[in-house]
């Protein structure tokens, strides 16, 4: 009993950690409230060095569209309208009249844009293909290779980042000869559906029209869970928030009603400031306060593990998914070893839907290689503005010494990253034949439910 006392007691000195960390890290950085609209952060990287005797020759990389205009631009439509009225009413401080004018500009900056590469997206792959040649210069000064072959999903912005990135990477090595492919045949691994039933589970039925009514409406009665409601407002205490916004606070409630969804939308609006810097507005430092952002920030970040990530919920499923991408990669890997290849680099451009699954399926999609109950997400120390933001890239560097002997590493948003279920011959690198089996058992592994149902 007392073993069992002090294993809860700390589990949850954890959990507090870890949700501490999260206000200390958004606290450093609020724009990483925004989750996966987080723009792309790099810090320096040092190199293990490779193996004696191992020098890069190829690569292979799927990176998800830079930094981009949010899909529609009805995201802070509950404030627009709100602050129309209580404008018109002279209910409006000073305050409240700058955000209404910031979040009106961050509308109207997305009207005719939505879902489009932002210039910050761009430049974030154009960074990201300089680095590339930067940091792994024999790959792209190798005389018997010269190929680079570039696939990307068919959606407008992928295709934006590839001609960016690929761009880029031409300025820095012009000896390079490019294709490009963008087709349907090729989302069957760039962006596979991750909407399939478990074996032996009836999919859900559709959403009656009183959830799908709440669900647009986008306001909520019930805080995310880890964070408890404070007293008044139902779900959460905006009185901080709201206050400097309106002459009259309590005329102001009286037309706002519940007013999170009001907050929601400006919490909306504050995200994308980052994406479309060039306005200069910075919505989430100068009117929202760390703890508030966390408290839109955590659902957010659940939601997001739960549907792509490798969760206990919905793991299982999206690592099923994912399997034809990351067989794509051995298969272009195995081309590229071939006797007579010219080929540099494998390029693809895709989506968060792909790329956070495909870490999954490795098992590092988690720091800590865990797999959580969604709703822990963010009190665990799994954040999604660092394992999935704008610019995500998977990239697996090959080396191969003078006796054709082939190693590998893979990297994380560029970082090394060790795979866990196998042994590296030295530091973060692999033998790729050992690897390679490894990416495999995972597939297999992953597809053998479905297999036993007779789905496979």
């Amino acid at each position: 009993m007392k073993k069992l006392l002090l294993f809860l007691a700390l589990a949850l000195c954890l959990s507090a950690n870890a949700q501490n960390d999260a206000l200390r890290l958004i606290t450093e950085n609020p724009d990483r409230a925004a989750n996966n609209m987080h723009s792309y952060e790099f810090n320096p990287i040092v190199d293990t060095k490779a193996p004696k005797g191992f020098k890069p020759f190829y690569i292979s990389h799927y990176g998800r569209h830079g930094s981009r205009y949010e899909q529609n631009s009805t995201f802070a439509r509950r404030a627009m309208e709100g602050f129309a009225v209580l404008d018109s009413l002279n209910l409006l401080t000073q305050t409240g009249k700058e955000l209404y004018a910031d979040v009106k500009a961050v509308v109207d900056a997305h009207v005719g844009m939505e879902g489009s590469l932002t210039p910050r997206g761009a430049r974030e792959h154009q960074m990201l293909a300089q680095r590339m040649v930067a940091r792994f210069p024999a790959v792209f000064k190798n005389k018997d290779r010269w190929e680079v072959n570039s696939f990307s999903s068919t959606n407008f912005r992928c295709i934006v980042s590839m001609c960016n990135f690929t761009n880029a990477l031409n300025e820095e090595s012009p000896r390079q000869e490019f294709t490009f492919t963008s087709a349907e045949r090729f989302m069957r691994y760039i962006n596979p559906s991750l909407n399939i039933p478990r074996p032996g589970v009836t999919p859900p039925a559709a959403p009656s029209a009183d959830q799908l009514a709440r669900y647009r409406s986008g306001s909520t009665s019930a805080a995310p869970a880890g964070f408890a409601p404070a007293e008044g407002t139902p779900g959460y205490d905006f009185t901080r928030f709201l206050k400097p916004l309106f002459t009259n606070y309590d005329a102001a409630l009286k037309i706002l009603g519940n007013p999170e969804s009001f907050v929601r939308a400006c919490y909306s609006a504050g995200g994308l400031c980052q994406v479309i810097d060039f306005l200069g507005i910075d919505i989430f430092r100068k009117y929202f306060v760390p703890e508030e952002l966390v408290y839109f920030w955590g659902s957010g970040n659940d939601s997001i593990y739960r549907m792509w990530g490798g969760s206990q919920e919905n793991g299982d499923v999206i690592r099923y998914a994912i399997r034809p991408l990351m067989m794509d990669f051995i298969e272009k890997a195995d081309a590229a070893m071939q006797p007579g290849s010219h080929r540099t680099a494998d390029l693809r451009f895709g989506h968060d839907t792909s790329i956070l699954p495909l870490f999954a399926l490795m098992g590092v999609d988690d720091p800590q290689y865990r797999h959580l109950p969604y709703r822990e997400a963010h009190t665990s120390g799994w954040y999604a503005f660092f394992q999935v933001p704008m610019a995500t890239n998977c990239q697996m560097i090959f080396y191969q010494n003078n006796k054709g002997e082939v190693l590998t590493k893979v990297l994380y948003n560029e970082k090394e990253i060790l795979i866990p279920g196998i042994e590296p011959v030295s530091g973060p690198y692999y033998r790729w034949d050992e690897l390679k089996a490894h990416f495999i058992k995972l597939c297999d592994e992953a597809a053998a439910p479905w297999r036993r149902a007779g789905i496979y």
